[in-house]
């Protein structure tokens, strides 16, 4: 038996590997308006466990002093540097609080939230999925993906969540459903690591480039006029709107893909503007 052979594959064996079809993707977890800072050197911690290395926090309602304090550290164990090397975005005056957190996101190509609640139909901004649902963008450019995770209270707000292109829910006891904010982070990130390293999802032997956020804010500006166009009963439009965006925000758009798609409905949207006009010129004779 060769020793140093079975020793060297099983330190192969042990080595996490990320697989090619993900190597583009960059991770960063966006803690926002978090309140406790030994959450904080707890999700440090749990990063450092499932190898993910970006942590931004935003508007923090704890101190800074608290969340790079020698306690939070020892809260975060090995995850220590990922605390020290945290990039912190304080927000002086509360009424820029969105406006900041937009401008934040449009550094990114995708944007996943997460939410405790989710499980009624009621509220369609908060249609979530569970994490092993998630299917990840397979991209042969760099991929830049923001992880949003709200304040230990109350969560992210509807408005946070509606600047996401997906909406996460971990399936838990329906009669305790609130996790504590590292645990949720801990049981996501375990899911994306299963993807991202062992797990193999793809359309092919060859990768696709994956429509990005500027591209898809101009099929949602189509499908707005279009809606409008319509003339959909108004309290309608915007569940009419959200759905569309839903279900166009899972599906992970090829270029091609919304290349086909935006010219359908832009032609649609085309026709119904002749129609308009017609209508009008009818009306005036």
């Amino acid at each position: 038996m060769n020793k140093k052979k079975n020793k060297q594959e099983n330190n192969e064996f042990q080595e996490t590997l990320r697989t090619n079809e993900y190597k583009n993707l960059t991770f960063t977890i966006i803690l926002v308006r978090p309140e406790h800072s030994g959450n904080i050197g707890s999700i440090a911690r749990v990063m450092e466990n499932f190898n993910f290395n970006n942590l931004v926090i935003f508007n923090p309602i704890e101190s800074v002093d608290n969340i790079l304090s020698y306690e939070t550290q020892g809260f975060a164990m090995h995850g220590k540097d990922i605390l020290s090397n945290t990039k912190i975005i304080e927000i002086k005056k509360q009424d820029n609080h969105l406006t900041e957190f937009k401008t934040l996101l449009g550094t990114f190509d995708y944007v996943i939230a997460t939410t405790a609640r989710g499980k009624s139909y009621a509220n369609i901004r908060r249609l979530a999925i569970f994490p092993e649902d998630l299917t990840l963008p397979i991209s042969v450019k760099p991929l830049k993906i923001a992880i949003l995770f709200g304040k230990e209270s109350r969560g992210l707000t509807n408005e946070e969540i509606s600047l996401a292109d997906i909406l996460l829910r971990v399936p838990t006891n329906s009669e305790y459903s609130a996790l504590n904010i590292s645990h949720a982070c801990g049981i996501i990130l375990y899911e994306i690591f299963k993807k991202i390293n062992l797990l193999t999802i793809s359309r092919g032997e060859h990768p696709v480039l994956l429509a990005d956020r500027k591209d898809r804010l101009i099929l949602y500006n189509i499908i707005k006029n279009i809606i409008e166009k319509l003339k959909i009963r108004s309290y309608k439009e915007e569940n009419v709107f959200l759905a569309f965006k839903n279900i166009f925000g899972r599906s992970l758009m090829s270029t091609k893909e919304l290349s086909l798609i935006l010219g359908l409905f832009s032609k649609v949207n085309s026709i119904l503007e002749n129609l308009n006009l017609y209508e009008k010129k009818i009306k005036q004779n």
